[in-house]
């Protein structure tokens, strides 16, 4: 446990370290393109002002000639110079003085009003500065290319998402831990009763050997339904583990859900008709469905086994199988005391009991209907409890067909 919250901190560091490292590289490399850009239109027009002095320059770039303290000496568009202000403050011209070169972005000339890239460049005692208009096509060419910062973002969202996966994946293992730790502690002291029970009377049996035969007998037949509500208990548990390991994958073959139901009523009919309870029938007659036929059967049976158990009094008991599209909904509906709505959010909980004494003097496991709702999720359904109409407890099942 304690390693894996050192592997999961580190994973998480890690991928914030990338996070900062790709965010701020692509801001640095955001601006750099920008500014290469701009270098290579600056490199172009020095070129251009070299050319200027051996006549070989582009005629269609404006030229301009200043000497160091800003005055104008010439200009290829302008051929009375004397009106043109002095352009010794202008930006490019003062770096040109200090470094030799300069160039200033998108400023508006004051001769004309136009905007303008400038590129000035200093030989001795006069600056020549090329400037060409800020056109659609020298726009476009200097715009930011957004395609890095595009990569970057995508790069951030991808480790969002790892990041939410990996969250979901230990949040689910956490879960699964803490159920089973649950299960284990529960199972403890469910398991402790029926084993303290079986000790109590065997070391009766021990210690009195000769006791009468028939007093013996009943102290046997305590212990065998003890082992017996352990070994249910063991099975319970086995199938509630089998469910959380994995998905259920589902085999290619069809099985027959009305039929597995109809075999649970055939074998329960008994125990119905004991404790006085018609069995209303509303089933159609075939149900495919692609699954595991134990685990529909397991299903069934424990939906039957808690009505036999609790809807004591009942005098009816109704199933009810609906089809809509592939899906199916089972509804198992009895007229018995039915459940106060405080415990209705509780009853698919593992080891949950109404009435805890009574649930184990009848041999229940607390587990049956955790386990019908288990598979109910593995089958790509749900379960729920609800009140019954006029009294008792009804059941709803719904699994998808998936055949």
């Amino acid at each position: 446990m304690i390693q894996t919250r050192l592997t999961s901190k580190i994973f998480v560091a890690a991928t914030i370290l990338v996070s900062v490292f790709t965010l701020f590289f692509g801001i640095y490399e955001y601006r750099r393109e920008h500014a290469f850009r701009v270098d290579i239109l600056h490199s172009q027009l020095q070129l251009n002002n070299y050319h200027f002095l051996e006549q070989r320059g582009d005629r269609e770039i404006r030229v301009t000639v200043t000497d160091t303290l800003g005055n104008v000496l010439s200009d290829t568009e302008k051929k009375d110079v004397s009106r043109m202000g002095n352009h010794q403050k202008r930006e490019e011209i003062k770096e040109a003085l200090h470094c030799g070169s300069g160039y200033a972005i998108k400023r508006a000339s004051e001769t004309n009003g136009e905007k303008y890239f400038y590129s000035a460049t200093r030989f001795g005692d006069r600056i020549v500065r090329s400037s060409v208009p800020y056109s659609a096509e020298l726009t476009s060419s200097l715009e930011r290319d957004y395609t890095f910062f595009y990569y970057t973002a995508g790069i951030l969202a991808l480790l969002a998402v790892v990041m939410y996966f990996r969250h979901r994946y230990e949040y689910s293992e956490r879960e699964k831990l803490r159920i089973k730790r649950q299960l284990t502690e529960n199972a403890a002291h469910e398991l402790k009763t029926p084993a303290a029970t079986i000790e109590g009377y065997l070391e009766t049996l021990v210690g009195n050997p000769h006791m009468a035969e028939d007093k013996r007998k009943t102290f046997l037949e305590k212990c065998h339904a003890q082992s017996r509500r352990m070994s249910s208990l063991l099975a319970d548990m086995s199938t509630l583990t089998r469910l959380d390991e994995a998905r259920i994958v589902r085999p290619a073959t069809v099985i027959d859900a009305a039929a597995i139901l109809r075999q649970v009523r055939e074998e329960t009919a008994e125990q119905f008709r004991e404790q006085g309870m018609e069995l209303l029938w509303h089933v159609p007659e075939t149900l495919p469905m692609s699954g595991d036929a134990s685990l529909i059967d397991s299903l069934f049976r424990n939906v039957f086994s808690n009505v036999l158990s609790h809807a004591m009094g009942a005098t009816c008991f109704k199933v009810e199988a609906r089809v809509t599209g592939e899906r199916y909904t089972f509804i198992f509906a009895d007229n018995g005391p039915g459940v106060p709505a405080a415990h209705l959010p509780h009853l698919f909980e593992r080891f949950y009991r109404i009435d805890k004494g009574r649930s184990r003097r009848l041999g229940g496991t607390g587990l049956g209907l955790a386990i019908v709702k288990n598979i109910a999720l593995q089958y790509g359904g749900s379960a729920a409890a609800a009140p019954t109409p006029g009294g008792g407890l009804t059941l709803e099942v719904e699994l998808a067909a998936g055949v």
